[in-house]
């Protein structure tokens, strides 16, 4: 364990501060900066925490584990993914020690149920913290939460903590995107102020971050919750909107004609990212609201494209009279299995099963490790910077092709692009 800790004036000073009106925190705690979630949003974070810090504990809500972040460390490993990998020998921090000493905690796990388990697994979780949290500990949930998710999670702090939010607790709400129409990225805090030093702190935290790349500002919890709930509807309403009426145009010439080249390259990958928040959404509207049928309809578009894409798959073989039962399909779509949100590795399973009702044999590979040969007929690359890879490599290795042998390439976008190589 590190002996070493972070001075107590640094929070005392940030926290303490004459225009905190809320909590002014007379800690004892020892200021490492807890990060709730092996995840690469958490890690990012992180990251971006210990250019002012000295020491961050993320931890692994599956060991319960709290790994100690260096500034070394996070040089040497700049992906969780790596740090993963390598598997270096590294100091921990016990579960229950690191929550109840650490002033600030970020809630940033990796969420890997759908449909209303989505919500029982995240207040699982938690449970986990709120059996350690102790007063004057700020939280700041990064995980989506849909529209009145946090209020569930206020209540549920108070009920079974017995600690009051906004007096024992500070609260902050920043669901990690990629995305954001508005232009403008709501910090939700329920004490709703920008006036005190720490808050200052987190929106600086905010705008620096990777997935907050808009300007932001302080608001009300549920202003936070409205906001992103427009930013995803109304990106996703508009690729439902290309996809759905794209499938107007039996011929893919048409379509090349009808969308713009920023639209031709969207990927199922980009296309499946919100996936998660639009469930999460969807599962915190009333049925008969107007809004529901809206972001219902968005999510069967999105699960639609599977079948779209199997149904070109078929339209391949059928064209080039290739029999299904001897074909193989190698779906490669490289995936961040460290991502807060799990939707991309379930769509691709959902593929996977898709085709297996008609194709003799289907395999998943990721672009990094994946080199093609004249044992596929078809491939099927789900992002562009798969698209990329697998071209640049079958290109090289053209000439090692058998001969009696064509490789299908199938991109996974507006367009269905096909290449044969």
């Amino acid at each position: 364990m590190y002996s070493e800790k972070v001075p107590i004036d640094y929070f005392n000073n940030l926290l303490n501060n004459k225009e905190k009106t809320v909590i002014r925190k007379e800690t004892t705690k020892d200021g490492y900066i807890v990060i709730y979630g092996f995840s690469t949003e958490g890690y990012e974070i992180a990251k971006k925490i210990i250019q002012e810090q000295s020491k961050v504990i993320i931890i692994d809500e599956n060991s319960r584990l709290g790994i100690v972040l260096t500034p070394e460390i996070v040089k040497e490993y700049s992906s969780i993914s790596l740090l993963t990998d390598e598997e270096p020998l590294l100091n921990l921090e016990p579960f229950d020690k690191a929550i109840i000493n650490a002033p600030v905690i970020f809630f940033a796990p990796r969420i890997r149920k759908i449909n209303q388990d989505v919500k029982n697994e995240i207040i699982q979780k938690f449970k986990e913290l709120i059996m350690y949290l102790s007063k004057d500990t700020a939280i700041v949930v990064n995980v989506p939460l849909g529209v009145g998710g946090n209020n569930e999670i206020i209540t549920l702090i108070e009920h079974q903590s017995g600690l009051i939010v906004g007096t024992d607790i500070l609260y902050y709400y920043i669901p990690m995107t990629f995305y954001s129409n508005s232009g403008v990225t709501i910090v939700g805090s329920y004490q709703q102020t920008d006036s005190d030093l720490f808050t200052r702190r987190i929106l600086n935290m905010a705008s620096k971050n990777d997935y907050v790349k808009t300007n932001t500002k302080v608001g009300s919890i549920v202003s936070a919750e409205l906001n992103h709930s427009i930013d995803v509807v109304t990106r996703y309403s508009t690729l439902t909107c290309i996809n759905e009426i794209s499938r107007l145009a039996r011929l893919r010439e048409d379509k090349k004609e009808i969308l713009d080249e920023s639209q031709k390259h969207i990927y199922f990958d980009e296309i499946a990212n919100g996936l998660f928040d639009l469930r999460i959404i969807n599962h915190s509207l009333s049925s008969s609201a107007a809004l529901s049928y809206l972001v219902n309809g968005t999510i069967k578009s999105i699960e639609g494209f599977v079948k779209s894409l199997v149904d070109e798959t078929r339209s391949q073989l059928k064209i080039r009279e290739i029999k299904a039962s001897r074909t193989k399909v190698t779906i490669v779509w490289t995936i961040d299995n460290h991502e807060i949100r799990g939707d991309k590795t379930i769509l691709r399973e959902l593929l996977e099963s898709k085709l297996r009702d008609y194709i003799a044999e289907v395999e998943i590979q990721d672009a990094e490790n994946y080199i093609p040969n004249s044992l596929n007929n078809i491939i099927i690359t789900c992002s562009n910077l798969d698209q990329t890879k697998i071209i640049d490599r079958m290109n090289m290795n053209v000439n090692q092709h058998h001969p009696n042998y064509k490789i299908i390439v199938i991109s996974a976008n507006s367009t269905f692009d096909t290449i044969e190589i």
